[in-house]
């Protein structure tokens, strides 16, 4: 628990995520010692003593953590404490104890839980500090597109939050650790109160890491302890957006946790993955044909075993950046030389040509680019046809992977590189089979 006369000291400057350095104020907290303290870029020179709405934001972010944990502690009326005695039907239980009303619970956290609150507060204050920054930063590429929208108040967002009673704080920021991967396109018709629901969650679960969120659907990437990831994963398929369109496999998990990321990062975007076209002319509502593993398989066989290559139908297209090509690709196939995403309609506008009445199989890490790519390659009637990879093996998919198994990525480790001194890490069980034939740069 903090010492009262303990000051939590803020650097004068602050290196942003550009490398850019600037000028921020000294905010100094009486009652919080923060261990990993965070800077507030100020536009005054006002210090905390004097700025009221830094202690605002201090006293919101407080009570906030407060609230967060005494609802976590709720649970339905029971013979213990029935209805009749119980506040709104609702008691709380905490410490092998049952709390028939607020009185006693808030008395309860106050006395015993202070340490978990107070590090509940300073992740809130992370989180506000850090949309301060956000806001105060509009040149910033990726930040600019945020879109406003309303949110939801505070009952209804913890009224979806999942119950933490049974779990310790310990057990749920402690203890093995993962980073779950997901995405989702769907329409989300309010943006802004799917945004505030998020937020809450992963904070109410210590999670951190990065979400986007727009019309289009989600794309997030969050680390914690697996007791939150796996309360997160439930309260993601249980809403009501997504229970009748994720499924527990869409979740990519990799071993990490919360250390994995600096912060926690929620907000509205255009887009959830930066193609740079309005989601309104370019819609994944178009996208290419979907092929199962097996299918991609076959079709990647078949162009193969055409010679040359260079005379063939089809086009086996990698929608990765160039460094996530260059660690392992697919033989034989086009890796256009791209730093993002965004660069993709450049490349695909000034090589039109080559794509001109040919097939198009098309493969990135775990699909999500390639579901507005090839919209973006039909929208331009060049190609044939378009058909696109969605998920790995039947084995790597039944234990969450993205990519081929460990025993593979092992074998594709120790593979010799190649003249051009790319490592191609595609052989294994499920890829040995392939006829061979001499690599044709296109």
């Amino acid at each position: 628990m903090p010492n009262c006369s303990d000051t939590a000291m803020i650097p004068s400057s602050v290196l942003l995520d550009g490398g850019d350095e600037v000028e921020c104020c000294i905010l100094r907290f009486p009652d919080l010692d923060l261990k990993d303290p965070f800077p507030l870029t100020a536009k005054s020179n006002l210090k905390a003593e004097s700025d009221t709405s830094v202690r605002k934001k201090y006293a919101f972010a407080k009570k906030k953590a407060f609230a967060l944990f005494v609802k976590a502690k709720e649970v339905p009326a029971t013979a213990s404490c029935p209805p009749a005695m119980c506040r709104a039907g609702l008691g709380w239980k905490c410490c092998r104890q049952t709390f028939k009303d607020l009185t006693g619970i808030h008395i309860h956290v106050a006395a015993q839980h202070s340490s978990d609150v107070w590090q509940q507060t300073g992740l809130i204050l992370k989180q506000l500090a850090t949309e301060a920054n956000t806001s105060s930063n509009p040149a910033s590429a990726d930040e600019a597109d945020r879109l406003s929208g309303p949110t939801c108040n505070s009952q209804e967002l913890s009224d979806r939050l999942p119950d933490t009673s049974h779990i310790s704080f310990d057990e749920l920021t402690s203890g093995v650790g993962e980073v779950l991967l997901y995405y989702c396109y769907c329409e989300v018709k309010d943006p802004g109160r799917l945004c505030a629901w998020q937020k809450s969650l992963c904070q109410h679960l210590n999670l951190t890491g990065k979400v986007r969120i727009a019309s289009e659907g989600i794309n997030g990437t969050v680390g914690g302890s697996k007791v939150a990831t796996s309360l997160y994963i439930e309260a993601m398929l249980s809403h009501p957006l997504f229970k009748t369109i994720l499924c527990r496999e869409d979740f990519k998990s990799s071993a990490g946790g919360a250390h994995c990321f600096p912060d926690l990062r929620v907000g509205v975007f255009e887009e959830i993955v930066p193609l740079g076209i309005n989601p309104n002319k370019v819609s994944y509502k178009e996208t290419g044909i979907h092929l199962s593993p097996e299918e991609f398989h076959k079709e990647v066989e078949k162009h193969l075993s055409q010679a040359p290559q260079a005379e063939s139908d089809t086009i086996l297209l990698d929608c990765r950046n160039f460094y996530e090509s260059k660690i392992g690709h697919f033989q034989g196939c086009l890796a256009p030389d791209i730093r993002k995403f965004s660069y993709f309609p450049s490349y695909i506008d000034e090589h039109l040509e080559l794509f001109k009445n040919k097939r198009v199989l098309m493969y990135c890490t775990g699909g999500i680019r390639c579901e507005r790519g090839s919209a973006y390659l039909r929208t331009k009637a060049a190609c044939r046809e378009c058909r696109q990879l969605v998920l790995t093996c039947p084995s790597c998919r039944a234990k969450g992977f993205t990519a081929c198994c460990p025993v593979c990525q092992e074998k594709g480790l120790k593979l010799a590189s190649n003249p051009s001194g790319w490592i191609v890490k595609e052989a294994c069980e499920c890829t040995d089979r392939r006829q061979r034939v001499p690599v044709t740069h296109m």
